[in-house]
């Protein structure tokens, strides 16, 4: 997959299917659209682009919060999920307030005319422009609207998963993205007390803006130094020691190895319990045998999981 700033010296000149929208999280609901366009890719004998914005169009209207700059998924996920999906080229443009103006009128010109198509796909509440423009102004081109993808009766929708996810919901949230919800940080240095009480923890700093889940204790896998292993993670801010700062943290079954510096992905699959602060030490370690019991009987029960 070939990555650029929408440019008109960067576009390809083969025919292609344009897919539209921002896709965060790319769940379900949006891998309908790629289904599609790898449907008319192969009887078009076309490639499959995308044109999206590489940061939430949301910053542009609302007042600035460290939360509006949060994604589902870290850049490099988001290009393996296009990828997987089966997209050829990815073109990215700022979305600014210059941009907020166009209207869809001035979005076909600008863009979508610059490109050589052979079919538009869309999703069902697709609209673009400052005029909130739908499909009838991509009547000039062949295009498809995908119809909403629900689940349980509720449409499947980034803000569902978000919901979820921050609801320590993150078996729903794996469901409604069909791959396990991740988190990519560094392992760096904590205050080495899970070590004093039999259960080290690599601690995991995030270096994107990523949605952690609700404080708990999880059922995860983590993969570092090319190696996916079983653990358990706790998201806290271990209250039994006072602590303030909000920490992920995970125990790393069977492993033992130093790890400091290392890029690390955790991979959450379900959550144990929530946080509970304990009198002393020896409750701590009695509830933490049993996370590990029940974490070790998730993989025996889910024996074929990668």
């Amino acid at each position: 997959m070939k990555v650029n700033q929408f440019s008109e010296q960067n576009l390809d000149a083969a025919p292609t299917i344009l897919v539209l929208g921002y896709f965060d999280g790319l769940h379900r609901g949006h891998q309908a659209l790629f289904d599609k366009a790898r449907e008319l890719a192969v009887e078009k004998n076309a490639s499959i682009s995308v044109l999206t914005f590489p940061e939430s169009p949301i910053l542009v209207f609302k007042k600035f919060n460290e939360d509006l700059l949060k994604h589902l998924t870290s850049p490099n996920k988001r290009l393996a999920l296009f990828e997987e999906n089966g997209v050829d080229f990815l073109y990215l443009t700022d979305f600014t307030s210059h941009f907020a103006k166009l209207t869809s009128h001035d979005f076909v010109q600008k863009y979508v005319k610059k490109l050589n198509i052979a079919a538009i796909v869309v999703g069902f509440d697709y609209q673009f422009g400052s005029d909130h423009g739908d499909l009838t102004q991509l009547s000039d081109y062949e295009s498809y609207q995908i119809a909403q993808v629900s689940d349980a009766g509720e449409k499947i929708s980034s803000t569902r998963v978000r919901q979820a996810i921050l609801d320590g919901d993150v078996s729903l949230a794996n469901h409604l993205l069909g791959y396990d919800y991740e988190v990519t940080g560094l392992v760096v240095h904590g205050e080495a007390r899970g070590r004093t009480i039999g259960y080290p923890t690599a601690n995991i700093e995030s270096k994107n803006y990523q949605y952690l889940p609700a404080i708990g204790v999880y059922v995860v896998d983590i993969e570092v130094l090319g190696t996916r292993y079983r653990g358990m993670a706790s998201i806290g801010y271990n209250d039994t020691f006072g602590g303030q700062h909000q920490t992920l943290e995970v125990n790393i079954f069977d492993f033992r190895d130093e790890i400091y510096g290392e890029t690390a992905t955790v991979y959450f699959l379900k959550r144990i319990r929530g946080m509970i602060k304990f009198d002393g030490v020896e409750g701590l370690i009695a509830q933490m045998d049993s996370d590990e019991k029940i974490s070790r009987e998730y993989w025996q029960l889910n024996i074929f999981r990668r």
